[in-house]
């Protein structure tokens, strides 16, 4: 059986329900990288305190600068993850295999800035919930289908 893609006012289609969940997969995952970053942003003294405690020898203000610039950084990642997410998450709900490929890209380049810097139990579901968020737009045939047919 053959899903057509059907327009609705506004240029939407009719996305098939595992097109639905792929997209509120990606979101779900930007949303949970800007609470992680907005929690690591208002724990930050916490850190600093941490890292004081562990490594006395450490220069108090060299710990505070390096700490301000891990925050700030995670800060700029996940509001740049989250836009690439949800404008590219609503492209490829609205059927462009092209955003369907940029939201791959985004998400394994995600995946490498989070192996190779310190993260999170929180930055680490996010990036579950993207490759749900893969899966669910690539491996099924409705899928495969909704992004293969002409509007």
């Amino acid at each position: 059986m053959r899903t057509v893609k059907m327009r609705i006012s506004g240029g939407d289609t009719d996305a098939p329900s595992v097109i639905r969940v792929s997209f509120w997969a990606w979101i779900a995952a930007a949303a949970i990288g800007l609470i992680d970053a907005v929690l690591f942003f208002y724990f930050k003294n916490t850190l600093i305190d941490s890292t004081m405690r562990a490594r006395p020898d450490l220069n108090v203000d060299q710990v505070r600068s390096g700490a301000n610039s891990f925050v700030w950084l995670t800060l700029i990642l996940a509001v740049l993850f989250g836009s690439l997410y949800a404008y590219f998450g609503y492209r490829m709900r609205a059927g462009e295999r092209k955003a369907r490929t940029r939201l791959m890209i985004a998400g394994v380049v995600h995946l490498v800035v989070s192996i190779l810097f310190p993260v999170s139990l929180i930055v680490l579901i996010g990036v579950v919930l993207s490759l749900v968020g893969v899966l669910a737009m690539y491996l099924p045939a409705a899928a495969k289908t909704y992004f293969t047919d002409e509007v």
